[in-house]
Order: structure tokens, then C-alpha cells, then sequence
């Protein structure tokens, strides 16, 4: 999924839905795994785009991840593994973040 581009000062939640992957009834569950990696540009330290832990949204069927800018002109891949009440179901969703400056 792609998210807008955010400035190197923000900070905002991506909500990552996984609703439309859930059966009726089924909802998250378990341990959210979250991960980063730079997809355009080069950061040492991809990883400190995160900006605390990750939670479940309302109705446990999406996960909230806050983010902040990371390095200017690069495209960062955020993506979530999460487990589900059906114990043979797990999801993953990936958002890739864009940080751009403007003046």
C-alpha cells in the first residue's frame, strides 16, 4: 500500500488494514511484528522511522504503527506480520512511506 509522503518532522500513525483478508468473525491476534527497509536511497538505519510500538486499531482487524521522518528523498518499506485468532492464519501488509522536504 502506498501512504502519502511525509516531511522529515512529522509524525504519523500509518493504520495498516487487514480487514478485507479476514473471515467473518476472525480478528488479529498475537504478537505485531513490525520491520524497515529503505526501497529508494540509502539510510544505515532504516529502522528509526518507528516511532514507538504498534497496536491494534478498533475492532481488532488493523494495526496502528507511528512513524516520523526519516532522511529526505528516500522511500522506506514498513511492514507488519500479524498472527490471527484462526491459529493456521497469518497476515502481512506492507506500506511504502515516502519522506520528501519541500520549502
Amino acid at each position: 500500500m502506498r501512504v502519502d509522503a511525509i516531511d522529515p518532522a512529522e509524525a504519523v500513525v500509518l493504520t495498516f488494514d487487514f480487514a478485507p483478508a479476514l473471515e467473518t468473525g476472525e480478528t488479529l491476534a498475537g504478537t505485531i511484528l513490525t520491520s524497515v527497509r529503505t526501497v529508494l536511497g540509502v539510510d544505515p538505519a532504516p529502522q528509526d522511522v518507528l516511532n514507538g510500538a504498534p497496536i491494534f486499531g478498533i475492532g481488532d482487524t488493523s494495526v496502528l504503527v507511528p512513524v516520523k521522518g526519516g532522511l529526505v528523498d528516500r522511500d522506506y518499506a514498513v511492514k507488519v506480520v500479524v498472527g490471527t485468532s484462526n491459529a493456521a492464519k497469518v497476515l502481512a501488509l506492507v506500506a511504502h512511506l515516502p519522506v520528501r522536504e519541500d520549502f
